[in-house]
């Protein structure tokens, strides 16, 4: 009987440019990013990346549209 391992919180990071991506692996010296909600992964040094504030975060993870649809 095999067991599963339990599920990892996502861990976000920021970059010089101000972007917030989750961090998605680290691979010959670049750590690889994708932005909050999908989207094209970026890579970075690991000297160029920081752990946002929480205002940062809190920004870059809020919903940014109407919720459930017009009525």
């Amino acid at each position: 009987m095999s067991q599963e391992e339990p599920a990892q919180a996502a861990r976000y990071m920021i970059d010089r440019s101000g972007k917030v991506g989750e961090v998605v692996g680290s691979y010959l010296g670049s750590v690889y990013l994708r932005p909050p909600g999908g989207g094209l992964e970026w890579s970075v040094r690991p000297d160029q990346v920081r752990d946002p504030t929480p205002q940062e975060l809190w920004t870059a993870l809020r919903p940014t549209g109407p919720v459930g649809g017009a009525r």
